[in-house]
């Protein structure tokens, strides 16, 4: 910030030098104190003669000389404790102005034809004192100026600084998350490919050939389909469920008439995003759990609607046909410590925080019901 205000302002580039700024200082105001003498006195008695406007001049110069070491001496005593350097500093702003009204009387006699102005030294005295203090004090208050300036400026950078810091520990803490979102993800594949896998074992096993290479054609489709929305951590519920279509494809080829499947989603929710490849692990958990086990099958219902401004997603099944099996895995607090429910409860607390909640219970249709809710996300057309 401040090379910026250093190529762009003159001003600051001259206050930033403490060297620059005395002489610029010194030259206005010894030259300022030229004309002001000018004015009260060379006009007003009318002494015109070079020889009183080269005195003018010549104070002028020996006052400038004479502050350039008292600058010094401040400079020296600038960290002495603040009594000692106040004392010491009217002290020296004093003696220098003794010598510069009796030098600057020497000049004056020297220079003009008068003679025999000692006596009234002290109407020279008083001026110089004035003038000495002053320049003390306007050099004090400009040094304390300076250095509280410095110190704004080093609260800045350090601010600045935090501000970076803050910003990169932000953004590796997004990074961090997006790549555990993303393994979270990436766990489900091939626990899937797993599953699907070993059912086209049992079809060729069972010399169902045609279901088998039904299947493949099927698994290739969604792969296609899972590659393709690789990139997006958000899609369309619209995009979402054709991806869970293409799943369900796959597992009816395995269970045939064994496996019902009923969608009902909302068109006002189609648009909104919920996160990508996520209704599937959850499909595939009840099919785990309830239809695998179930001699007759069963029936899998997912629905989507919009409730009080969340996304509210359920997805339930019929159950095992075993109550009691039924109830020890579906109804305790650890239900669905699997990998699907498990990594589905990791994904909404990395996208949403506190603000989603993923909740099980006993489904009307006899099984396991899961009740997801998330805040509404806009996502572009397409997914």
């Amino acid at each position: 910030m401040k090379a910026e205000l250093a190529s762009t302002d003159w001003r600051y580039r001259m206050v930033a030098s403490s060297n620059n700024l005395f002489w610029a200082l010194q030259l206005a105001g010894w030259s300022g104190l030229s004309v002001l003498t000018y004015l009260s006195l060379s006009l007003p008695y009318s002494q015109f003669e070079v020889s009183y406007l080269a005195h003018n001049v010549a104070q002028s110069a020996l006052g400038l000389l004479l502050t350039v070491p008292l600058r010094y001496l401040y400079r020296w005593i600038w960290f002495w404790p603040v009594w000692r350097r106040v004392l010491l500093a009217v002290l020296l702003a004093l003696a220098f102005a003794v010598l510069w009204a009796a030098a600057r009387l020497l000049l004056f006699m020297a220079m003009t034809s008068e003679s025999g102005l000692w006596s009234d030294f002290g109407g020279w005295l008083f001026p110089s004192i004035f003038v000495f203090v002053t320049w003390a004090a306007l050099y004090h208050g400009i040094k304390y100026y300076q250095l509280l300036q410095r110190q704004r400026e080093m609260l800045l950078e350090v601010e600045a600084k935090q501000r970076r810091e803050a910003l990169n520990l932000m953004e590796l803490k997004s990074l961090a998350r997006d790549a555990e979102l993303r393994l979270l993800r990436y766990q489900l594949n091939p626990h899937f490919l797993f599953n699907t896998l070993n059912s086209v074992t049992s079809l060729i096993a069972s010399n169902r050939l045609a279901d088998a290479n039904q299947m493949l054609l099927k698994l290739s489709s969604f792969l296609r389909f899972s590659l393709e929305n690789d990139g997006s951590q958000f899609v369309s519920l619209e995009e979402e469920c054709k991806a869970l279509r293409l799943y369900l494809g796959i597992e009816e080829v395995r269970f045939a008439d064994r496996l019902q499947v009923e969608i009902n989603v909302e068109p006002r929710v189609e648009k909104f995003g919920v996160p990508s490849f996520f209704l599937q692990p959850l499909v595939e958990n009840s099919i785990k759990h309830a239809i695998n086990k179930n001699e007759e099958g069963g029936k899998i219902k997912v629905t989507a609607s919009l409730v009080d401004d969340l996304v509210s997603l359920f997805v339930e099944d019929s159950g095992s046909g075993n109550a009691s099996i039924d109830t020890e895995i579906n109804c305790t607090e650890n239900a669905g410590a699997g990998v699907g429910l498990r990594n589905s409860r990791e994904r909404l607390k990395g996208l949403y925080g506190a603000r989603a909640c993923l909740s099980t219970s006993q489904s009307q249709l006899g099984g396991l019901k899961v009740s997801i809710f998330f805040p509404v996300v806009e996502v572009a057309a397409g997914g």
